[in-house]
């Protein structure tokens, strides 16, 4: 910045200080303005003012002078702002945006600007100036003390004259009382003819003396009329009868014939206990006629009655009412003590307990209308309404707080000393069984509007965690859990986060609770993976069009319960609806002067703001908010897709009948869960299947586990079998993983690595005894192991272990040669003892490798094969996670089920696990030189084998024919054959 330029700037910043703060150059005042100003000048990076800001200002300026009623000052307002612009060609200025910088200024340095004045402002040539002064300074306008204006009137001042006609101002320095004082002179109200008078002043009655003057009048005519007085003079009070008639002075009769003293019975008129017994039940407390007891509840004052009837019969008449007043004060005290911090309790209650709270204080709302309602009727005395027409017609009333109370007892348990989920999962499942066991209409009504507004929390928590990922349960009432973040380990799955809370029985019991259970567990785990792997959002690009607004799940239960609800309504009802519906609209078109909706519509237009219109969508008809006739812009309609707040009127207008809420409910749950978050586990599973690979992990695990790929896993367990037969060493976990990635990398370089053998400490040649001890392992990150996990490999072993007991008993009894038997050529012709038993173990050999390869045939044709296309069928048509799951559990627990493995086939196992044994002993006696004396043996091992055979031809048949095991009746035919022989 140039130094001349900088001295310029100076210059008029010295001026506009002197002309803002009436400084001068020698003040301090002026000196710490003129440092602050010129350090903001020299360190200010200038950047350009914002018009959109300043255009917004003034229009918020327009529209404040507007709503405090200075139609004019925002009018004139306006038209100086467009006079400003309009009056310099502020686009030829070499400053950009002056006009703005200019009037950015002026409503920075602008202050009370609704006490703005029309009459300063003033034309002269042309153009709007401001008048600086307003008023001539020699005129000094007159000044009213306001605080001592406004005092006048603040304290109530009494003096005891007998009538207001009496009343009069005395300049008496007894009776003048300082105003700025706050003595009040108290009144007895039980004197009627006591009156309030207006204090002595000494300063003229303005006009806001005359209102006061009004008011005390009035309050003067309320102590003279109101029929209160009897409150405090109950003890002497006499109730005047003007009756002939014997019956109307049955009280007094009563107590003179008992020699009962008079003067201690008060009486009452029966209007007034009508009224104070209205009263009680709007608001239950210690009255006159009814009592209060903290161990009792309330009961009737003994010693009060009206003049026609005894103290007994006044008691019975009204006693059976004070079981109601206990009944709403119960009710009361539930919602009053849910948000006192008594004791330094700092536990708060379920979020399900308020909402229940909030749609029970409206049905004693509408009890209290009710009641008032016959309170009107009462105080209008068209009709006599005594004890007993007012009881026939509060019974009708009483009916529905008895049921409140009733359900409320067993629904609500001590949430201070129960854990919240139980207090709010027992309070759904409670009132579901209401209304399943009701009998009644109205109470089904009254318990379904309790039960939907309470269901709204676990919905609303249901809503943020399925669409936004977010769980949260602040007051832990959800039955789900979340296990923290210490508690879970690194290697456990996603489907270890989440955990079911322990419930009540009656929740247990519950099909909607159990089926949210369900329902929630499978969706929840999707999206807790969704949310590990950052990919929420996808669910709406999936579920939501670009169009389409996100609707919560309470509006989308509450829109589809007002269809299912519909679908029971009577033709007549529907007729009626269609009627009252078409006159409310009528009602409402007429309602609305036209005028005014072009008015207010055309405001709302210019304003152009959607969260104006939403503010306001609840006190506009729906038509305002449809389109506008004085503008081609249409107004975007709002909808509100909620069913009414009272649910209760709801039903009880739609049906007649008790409505089947369990087949409502769940159908409504099931379409908004299933319908809505499908794409959830849908996403999950094309992530899975797409980016993790999950379909060829799978695929590998049956080509290593289960042998399918024969021509690879052949080299293994040869190489294996040699190893540990010829290799004292061969139980190396190391070697092993080598030997198994050496052979493994020819085909699957990429995924050798991930492959290991673990050996338990076992020192043994015998194959059969090593292969129980060997343990094949897979390493898989997360998130695949949330399908390959523990349990899965445990069985994937078991089927491992059988395979490799199996390809040994055949890599034995193949391996035997005849020339072992025979010996060489130049032998001596053997005799005929020799002969018989090389040929009985060959036999033996024969019927072993039938025995044996019918058992690997069935399960690598028949089981591996045949299951593995059947699940590859079926991962192709899984939508979910939770189906490729289950179709892979399911596979292997087939699989396990056909290998034999499970704890019903045991014995089949334990005898073809002897076949196998058998193998090892044919094939230590396979040599010519030890059958010269192996007759006896050779007798065992031939009735072994017959009697292994002959068992599993019986027990294949047997599991055929009684367990439903077709999948065995290729087996059992292989073993149906006659493979036994005689001693020959």
């Amino acid at each position: 910045m140039g130094t001349k330029i900088l001295n310029d700037i100076h210059n008029d910043m010295k001026q506009l200080i002197t002309a803002i703060t009436s400084f001068e150059e020698n003040e301090e005042g002026f000196r710490i303005c003129e440092r602050f100003c010129m350090t903001n000048i020299k360190h200010h990076r200038y950047l350009s003012v914002n018009s959109n800001s300043t255009k917004e200002a003034i229009k918020a300026l327009i529209t404040k002078f507007s709503i405090h009623g200075k139609y004019d000052v925002a009018k004139k307002f306006e038209e100086l702002v467009d006079a400003f612009l309009s009056s310099f060609n502020f686009e030829q200025h070499p400053q950009y945006d002056l006009q703005w910088y200019l009037l950015t200024l002026l409503l920075e340095l602008a202050k009370e600007t609704c006490k703005s004045d029309l009459e300063s402002l003033a034309l002269t040539r042309g153009e709007y100036t401001f008048n600086v002064t307003g008023e001539d300074e020699n005129e000094v306008a007159e000044k009213i003390d306001w605080a001592e204006y406004l005092k006048e009137g603040q304290e109530n001042f009494f003096n005891d004259y007998k009538s207001d006609t009496d009343s009069e101002w005395s300049n008496d320095t007894e009776d003048n009382v300082d105003i700025g004082s706050n003595f009040e002179i108290p009144i007895d109200i039980s004197d009627s003819n006591k009156a309030i008078c207006i204090p002595s002043v000494e300063k003229e009655l303005n006009n806001l003396s005359l209102a006061l003057n009004e008011e005390l009048k009035s309050k003067n005519w309320l102590l003279s009329n109101v029929q209160n007085t009897w409150w405090n003079e109950l003890d002497w009070r006499k109730y005047p009868v003007k009756s002939r008639f014997s019956d109307a002075h049955l009280c007094e009769i009563w107590h003179k014939a008992n020699g009962r003293d008079l003067y201690t019975l008060g009486t009452l008129s029966e209007y007034l206990v009508c009224r104070e017994l209205l009263w009680m039940f709007y608001a239950p407390m210690q009255m006159v006629v009814f009592q209060q007891n903290e161990e009792t509840g309330f009961f009737i004052r003994p010693d009060i009655s009206i003049p026609s009837l005894t103290t007994a019969a006044f008691n019975s008449i009204l006693l059976p009412f004070c079981k109601y007043f206990s009944m709403i004060r119960d009710l009361e005290q539930f919602g009053i003590r849910l948000y006192s911090m008594e004791d330094d309790f700092c536990k708060k209650p379920p979020l399900t307990y308020e909402t229940y709270n909030a749609i029970l204080r409206q049905h004693l709302m509408k009890f209290r209308k009710k009641i008032i309602a016959i309170e009107k009727s009462l105080m209008k005395q068209d009709v006599n309404l005594t004890f007993l027409s007012l009881s026939s017609i509060l019974k009708k009333n009483l009916y529905s707080i008895q049921i409140l109370h009733e359900v409320h007892k067993r629904s609500v348990s001590n949430w201070k000393f129960h854990p919240n989920w139980k207090c709010a999962s027992k309070l759904l499942s409670s009132l579901y069984f209401e209304i399943q066991n009701s009998h009644n209409i109205e109470r089904t009504n009254i318990c379904t509007s309790l039960y939907l507004s309470s269901l709204t929390v676990y919905l609303n928590i249901i809503d943020t965690w399925l669409s936004d990922g977010r769980f949260e349960d602040w007051r832990e009432e959800f039955i789900i859990a979340r296990l923290s973040s210490n508690a879970v380990s690194e290697s456990s799955t996603q489907y270890e986060t989440l955990f079911l809370r322990p419930l009540d029985n009656i929740c247990l019991r519950d099909p909607i609770m159990q089926f949210l259970i369900r329902k929630i567990q499978h969706i929840g785990q999707s999206i807790e993976l969704l949310v590990s792997l950052d990919r929420i959002t996808d669910i709406w690009r999936i579920n939501v069009g670009g169009n389409e607004l996100k609707r919560s799940l309470v509006d989308e239960f509450y829109a589809k319960l007002e269809v299912e609800i519909s679908k029971y309504s009577t033709d007549e009802q529907k007729e009626e609806k269609k009627v009252s519906s078409s006159q409310k609209k009528e009602v409402t078109k007429n309602e609305y002067d036209e005028d005014m909706e072009k008015n207010i519509i055309k405001q709302l237009s210019e304003f152009n703001n959607p969260f104006l219109l939403k503010a306001l969508e609840e006190y506009l008809p729906s038509e305002l908010l449809k389109k506008s006739d004085t503008d081609d812009a249409e107004v975007p309609q709002i909808q509100n897709i909620k069913m009414e707040i009272n649910i209760f009127k709801r039903l009880e207008r739609e049906s007649n009948y008790i409505l089947p809420f369990r087949k409502i409910l769940e159908n409504i749950l099931a379409e908004i869960l299933i319908s809505r978050y499908n794409g959830a586990s849908k996403l999950v599973k094309n992530i899975m299947c797409e980016e993790y690979k999950l379909e060829s992990h799978l695929t590998l695990m049956r080509s290593v586990y289960m042998m399918e790929a024969g021509h690879i896993m052949n080299k293994f367990y040869q190489r294996l079998f040699h190893e540990i037969e010829t290799n004292q060493m061969w139980n190396n976990s190391y070697f092993l993983s080598c030997i198994l990635e050496e052979v493994l990398s020819q085909w699957w370089a990429d995924l050798s690595s991930r492959w290991s053998i673990t050996v338990s400490s076992t020192h043994t040649n015998q194959v059969l005894m090593a292969v129980d001890n060997i343990t094949l392992h897979y390493t898989i990150g997360w998130p695949i192991n949330i399908v390959l996990n523990e349990k899965t490999f445990i069985k994937y072993n078991e089927i491992f272990r059988f395979q490799l007991k199996l390809k040994w008993a055949l890599w034995t009894l193949n391996n035997l040669r005849f020339s072992d038997l025979e010996g060489s050529k130049s032998m001596c012709k053997r005799n005929k003892l020799e002969q018989f038993h090389i040929r009985r173990i060959e036999s033996l050999r024969f019927c072993l490798l039938h025995a044996i390869t019918s058992v690997h045939t069935y399960l690598s044709g028949q089981v591996l094969q045949n299951l593995s296309l059947m699940l590859e069928k079926s991962l192709t048509q899984a939508e979910s996670l939770d189906t490729v799951i289950s179709v892979h559990n399911e596979y292997l627990k087939k699989v396990h089920e056909h290998c034999l493995l499970t704890s019903e086939y045991e014995d089949l196992m334990a005898t073809i696990n002897n076949l196998i044994e058998m193998c090892n002993h044919i094939r230590v006696r396979w040599n010519y030189k030890k059958l010269t004396f192996a007759s006896e043996e050779l007798d065992v091992l031939e009735s072994s084998y017959n009697k292994y055979h002959t068992y599993l031809a019986l027990a294949l048949h047997n599991a055929v024919q009684n367990k439903d095991a077709n999948y065995l009746t290729g087996l059992s035919s292989a073993f149906n054959c006659s493979m036994s022989y005689t001693q020959q």
